[in-house]
C-alpha cells in the first residue's frame, strides 16, 4: 500500500494564524505515511517559505476561493487524494461542494477557527459585515457543513459556537492548533538585528497580531497612554494590515509616539517577545490566540481580554496569567501596572505560563490529526 494522499486547502499562504498553525501542522506530519500536497487558490504569503520542500504546492491562479469550484473539482478527480483538510469557512464550503461532484469523494476534514455568531460585527466591509458573514455564511454553514466528514474546531468555544448553528453532530472535534515545537528555542535566541538601545531602556509591552478591528488595537493603546501616567514604559506592535492608518492617527492623538513602535510583519516575531517584560492581547474576537501560548512558552506574563473565544482555555486567571474584560482600557493598564511592579507576580506567571504553553504542543496535535486520518480511511 503506496502513501496516504492528504491535501491542504488554502486560500493562501499569508500571514494569518489559521495559515501558520496549518504550515506547522503540514510539516510535522510523518512523511514516511503521508504524501502531503498543499493546494492554494493563489501561491502568494510569506509563509510559503516556511514550508517544506517535501511538501508539493498545487497553485489554482484564482484570486478568491469562490471562483476556483471547478478547478478544485478536476484537482479531486485527478489527484484523487485520500483525505482533504480545508481552512476558513469559505475554503471549506468549496471544499465540500467540489466532494458532492466527485464519484470517488476524498474524505473530507473542515477546520473552523473563528465564531459565526460574532464574526461579522468585526469584518473589514460593509458589505461582508451585512451580507456575506452575518447572513449567508451562516446558512451555507448549516448547509454543507453536515455533508463534511468531520469538523475540526480550534477550541471548545468554537464548537459551541458551530453547534448553535449545525447542531449537535458527532463530527464536530476539538482540536487545539498546533504552537509548541522542538526548535521553539531556535526562535527565542534568534538576536535581533539593530534593536533600538532607547527601547531596551525602559519595561517593554509587546503585542503580536494583524492590525484588524477585531485585535482592538484602540482600546490597547489608549490603556498604554494610562500607563505611561503611572510609570515608563515601551509598547511594541507586532504586525500588519489594513487598520494600520487608523492606530498610527489614534498614536499620535494620544501623543504617545515616542514610546510606541511598529514593527511590522516579522518572520519571527518570538525573537521579540522574549525580551519583553509583559505580553497583552485586547482582542475583541478569537477563535484560538496562538500568539497568546507563544508568549507563555516565552516565559512572558500575559494579559488577555475575555473574548470570545479560546484565551480562557489557555489562562486560568490569576494563576498563569490574567484576564480582563473586553474593551475595558482601564482594567488593562491596571494589570500592566501591576504585573510591572510586582516581581514576584510576573515570576509566577513566567514560570506557570510556561508549564501550560506545553500542552499546546505540536507534537500533540499532529498525533490527533494522524489518528484521525487513520481512522477514517480504515472505515
Amino acid at each position: 500500500m503506496g502513501k496516504v494522499k492528504v491535501t491542504f486547502f488554502l486560500q493562501n499562504l499569508e500571514t494569518g494564524g489559521a495559515e501558520r498553525s496549518t504550515v506547522r501542522l503540514a510539516n510535522a506530519l510523518n512523511m514516511n505515511i503521508f504524501d502531503v500536497s498543499f493546494l492554494l487558490c493563489k501561491r502568494k504569503g510569506p509563509l510559503l517559505q516556511n514550508l517544506s520542500k517535501d511538501i508539493k504546492i498545487v497553485d489554482l491562479k484564482k484570486n478568491h476561493v469562490s471562483l476556483s469550484l471547478f478547478k478544485v473539482i478536476r484537482y479531486f478527480k485527478s489527484e484523487k487524494p485520500d483525505i482533504v483538510v480545508s481552512v476558513l469557512d469559505h475554503v471549506n464550503i468549496i471544499s465540500i461542494l467540489a466532494g458532492l461532484f466527485c464519484k470517488r469523494k476524498p474524505k473530507i476534514i473542515i477546520t473552523e477557527r473563528s465564531t459565526f455568531s460574532r464574526v461579522s460585527t468585526y469584518s473589514a466591509t460593509k458589505f461582508r459585515n451585512k451580507l456575506i458573514s452575518r447572513f449567508l455564511l451562516p446558512y451555507l454553514a448549516k448547509v454543507f457543513y453536515k455533508k463534511a466528514d468531520l469538523i475540526v474546531c480550534v477550541s471548545k468555544g468554537v464548537a459551541d459556537d458551530i453547534v448553535q448553528i449545525i447542531g449537535n453532530l458527532s463530527t464536530i472535534k476539538v482540536i487545539y492548533n498546533p504552537v509548541i515545537g522542538n526548535n521553539f528555542s531556535e526562535f527565542a535566541e534568534e538576536k535581533i538585528e539593530n534593536f533600538n538601545v532607547k527601547i531596551k531602556s525602559l519595561p517593554i509591552i509587546i503585542a503580536v497580531g494583524r492590525l484588524t478591528k477585531a485585535k482592538d488595537y484602540p482600546t490597547l493603546l489608549k490603556a498604554f497612554s494610562l500607563v505611561l501616567k503611572e510609570t515608563p514604559a515601551n509598547l511594541l506592535i507586532v504586525g500588519e494590515g489594513e487598520e494600520r492608518q487608523r492606530i498610527e492617527k489614534l498614536i499620535e492623538e494620544l501623543d504617545i509616539m515616542e514610546n510606541v513602535v511598529l514593527l511590522g510583519f516579522q518572520k519571527n516575531p518570538i525573537k521579540y517577545m522574549v525580551k519583553s517584560d509583559v505580553f497583552v492581547l485586547s482582542s475583541m474576537l478569537e477563535g484560538f490566540p496562538n500568539v497568546l501560548v507563544e508568549a507563555m512558552a516565552c516565559g512572558i506574563p500575559v494579559i488577555s481580554t475575555d473574548c470570545q473565544s479560546g484565551p480562557n482555555e489557555i489562562i486560568e486567571n490569576g494563576k498563569n496569567g490574567l484576564l480582563v474584560l473586553v474593551s475595558d482600557e482601564k482594567k488593562i493598564a491596571e494589570s500592566i501596572i501591576e504585573l510591572l511592579k510586582n516581581p514576584e507576580l510576573r515570576s509566577k506567571f513566567s514560570e506557570e505560563g510556561k508549564k501550560r504553553a506545553q500542552y499546546f504542543s505540536i507534537d500533540k496535535s499532529v498525533k490527533e490529526f494522524e489518528n484521525i486520518f487513520k481512522n477514517m480511511l480504515e472505515k
